[in-house]
């Protein structure tokens, strides 16, 4: 596979995904009940994202014989979850969760 049908293969799944999303907007018609009923659950939908993004890190960084989590790891985790309790945003505890691994891990 080439790289232009490679980049037409993430166009399409890209135009695939949207179409999908698209349909539910579409089927329902109305927006604003949709939104109003689903309020709650959206409002937690950036905390699920960020769990996504850092389990699979924190948990499968090394092979399952050698299974241990670092406390640098845990510290980074901890800060994370407690930044994204209080944060609206998926950018600011990734990014505290990151500066916190990092800084633990250049002093130690």
């Amino acid at each position: 596979m080439n790289t232009t049908e490679l980049w037409f293969l993430f166009a399409a799944v890209g135009l695939a995904t949207f179409l999908v999303r698209l349909s539910f907007i579409q089927f329902h018609a109305r927006t604003d009940t949709l939104i109003q009923r689903y309020r709650h659950v959206l409002s937690l939908l950036p905390a699920v994202i960020l769990a996504a993004l850092c389990a699979p890190s924190l948990l499968f960084s090394r092979p399952i014989a050698e299974f241990s989590i670092s406390a640098e790891q845990l510290a980074a985790a901890t800060v994370t979850i407690v930044i994204a309790r209080f944060s609206r945003s998926v950018l600011w505890p990734v990014a505290g969760g990151m500066l916190t691994l990092w800084m633990l891990n250049s002093i130690g």
